[in-house]
């Protein structure tokens, strides 16, 4: 009977969390508090767009609507980036923001490492761009693209054939 209860007892409590995490966007089990965009860097890539960010608020250059985004959609117009970020936003969410940040991947032209992302800043009840931000980016090298050493082949202590 004890048992019952015990695995009763955890089953509700994991219905419990699970509910919450699904429901909850801020809803973080461990740090108790809201959980921030800027801790989630899944990758390399979502890491630098996110520190790029960073660095453009820090500069001043985002538009005063950037404090309002509510959601964040992503389309991937490049053949370098695709859907290389995971679902967290790369943004801090405003729940009860008015627009969308609808971000958009490009490839540049003749550049093998470089791309660009465009930042719309949408009005969710018109549909209409209130701002815009273009950036260029120097996409991370994975492990297969890291230039590797030549190997030193040591030297024959004999001298070469005649």
């Amino acid at each position: 009977m004890l048992r019952v209860f015990v695995a009763l007892v955890f089953i509700v409590a994991a219905g419990v969390f699970g509910y919450l995490s699904w429901t909850q966007d801020d809803f973080c089990l461990i740090c108790g508090k809201q959980a921030d965009s800027s801790s989630l860097h899944s990758n390399n890539f979502q890491g630098l767009l996110i520190k790029d960010l960073k660095q453009a608020e820090q500069n001043k250059e985002l538009p005063g609507t950037w404090t309002q985004i509510a959601e964040v959609k992503y389309l991937y117009h490049s053949r370098k980036v695709q859907k290389s970020l995971d679902k967290s936003p790369i943004v801090g969410i405003n729940k009860k923001g008015t627009k969308r940040l609808l971000v958009e991947f490009f490839d540049e032209p003749e550049s093998a490492d470089m791309v660009i992302v465009r930042y719309n800043i949408v009005d969710i009840a018109s549909g209409n761009t209130v701002g815009e931000i273009n950036r260029r980016l120097k996409l991370p090298m994975t492990p297969a693209q890291v230039p590797q050493k030549a190997a030193v082949k040591p030297s024959s202590a004999l001298p070469p054939k005649k």
